[in-house]
């Protein structure tokens, strides 16, 4: 049966694989979730090559301080229900956050404050990111050469390092989508198996970005860390983010020391499709690689390090023996699936959204959900379709995107323009694709 979580906080315990830190400082648990359970601006506004008149109609803080929105403007400013959300609050006893239509809805910390900490594996959707920060400020770059020119993910990766461990013929993409390990990268036999650790593959591109910096230091920094200062925490107002301990390498896996609100910025980004402060800071085509499938023979659940909410044919990246599954996790949740003449798509090959029968690749609007995930209950999840982004930190071992999802969303369903009250009703057609209220592609 589809899993619906709207109940309370998960517990301690599930499966876990036991991931150590190079440095011995700190310990990450990856854990299958329950199953069966930003002069600056001025800088970018320069380089952005796009016209404020291209741009999708966001809402963000710019590098402001968020200002919350009061208990008694929630309802109008925010359409939520300010005593469900309050109910909420009770069922996650945890530090947590809604941002809605760009303003900070909602918070609750029950031990008063939002202190900056590890949030494990949610680096990595922050990596993505940031790797799609370095492809859009390289894509003027030429090409003449090993090390020079635009970074691509259809780029060999052997074109910017010059020794790795995995397959030789490996591009950016199948390590974004982590399946370079394997020994044949042909679409059917490259199974999606989680670097959880990223020592394996995915931290090596940390050595991909710094090459590409390297060819424009001037604009783009010495390396990774002035890069991502300059572009990302910067510009977003990430002031109280640390990444890898301000090393100027990074480790893309884990490593970021962040706050709620900080967590908040960067799924709102991802939301708001790459636009900052009326700027565009990556490309909308790597918006859709993070929350997309990136190879659906392998994963129909995974983007560029990032989860997503699918409907079939899915895994957990080698946890719970590789096993694939075929209902939805979370039955009130939009899969991700790229629309229909998008396929194949990149390096997937795929002609369709990669799933079995009774689930169908059609889809009135594109508006899957996706989530970054951290050892321990760190979350980031972004609700397209609704312009709505939940944090929560610590939620517990075995919590996943519908962990924070379902506790909340009576709260938006009870003041829907459509299917007010009607939580059957709104999950069935939002679920499907065909409700979008607040889409802004």
């Amino acid at each position: 049966m589809p899993l619906a979580v709207s109940g309370p906080k998960p517990g301690k315990g599930g499966l876990k694989s036991l991931v150590v830190r190079d440095d011995l400082r700190k310990t990450e648990r990856m854990n299958a979730p329950t199953f069966v359970a930003i002069a600056v601006s001025i800088l970018l506004a320069a380089c952005s090559g796009s016209s404020s008149s291209n741009l999708p109609a966001t809402n963000d803080p710019g590098q402001q301080p968020w200002e919350l929105v009061t208990a008694d403007k929630v309802a109008e400013e925010c359409l939520l229900d300010p005593d469900l959300l309050a109910q909420a609050d009770a069922l996650l006893d945890s530090p947590w956050a809604v941002i809605r239509y760009g303003k900070l809805c909602h918070e609750y910390y029950p031990d008063g404050g939002d202190a900056p900490s590890e949030v494990y594996s949610t680096t990595k959707t922050l990596s993505a990111v940031v790797m799609g920060m370095v492809e859009y400020q390289s894509r003027d770059f030429v090409r003449n050469g090993r090390k020079t020119g635009p970074l691509k993910d259809s780029d060999r990766v052997d074109h910017w390092l010059d020794d790795f461990s995995f397959n030789p013929d490996a591009k950016v993409g199948h390590v974004l989508s982590m399946v370079a390990y394997n020994e044949d990268l042909s679409p059917g036999n490259r199974p999606h198996d989680y670097d959880a650790n990223g020592n394996r593959e995915i931290n090596r591109l940390s050595d991909v970005m710094n090459a590409v910096i390297a060819q424009d230091p001037e604009r783009l920094g010495n390396n990774l860390e002035e890069f991502a200062q300059r572009f990302l925490f910067g510009p977003l107002g990430m002031n109280n983010s640390v990444w890898s301990d301000g090393s100027p390498d990074k480790i893309l896996a884990y490593s970021w020391d962040s706050t709620v609100r900080d967590m908040g910025r960067l799924g709102l980004l991802i939301v708001n499709d790459g636009v900052w402060a009326g700027e565009r800071l990556l490309s909308s085509e790597w918006i859709d690689k993070i929350t997309h499938p990136g190879l659906e023979d392998s994963n129909t659940a995974y983007g560029y390090l990032t989860w997503l909410s699918s409907n079939s044919n899915y895994n957990f990246g080698g946890i719970l023996g590789g096993a694939y599954f075929n209902n939805p996790l979370d039955a009130c949740s939009p899969a991700a699936i790229w629309p229909a003449e998008e396929y194949p798509h990149g390096i997937s090959e795929s002609t369709d959204c990669g799933y079995t029968s009774e689930w169908s690749c059609e889809q009135e609007y594109d508006v899957g959900s996706w989530s970054a995930l951290g050892y321990g209950g760190q979350l980031i999840v972004g609700q397209p379709g609704l312009d709505l982004v939940l944090v929560v930190k610590d939620l517990g071992d075995t919590a996943f995107a519908g962990s924070v999802w379902g506790p909340m969303r009576p709260a938006l369903i009870e003041l829907d323009p459509v299917y007010q009250g009607d939580q059957d009703a709104f999950c069935e057609a939002y679920a499907a694709g065909s409700y979008a209220p607040d889409l802004q592609k």
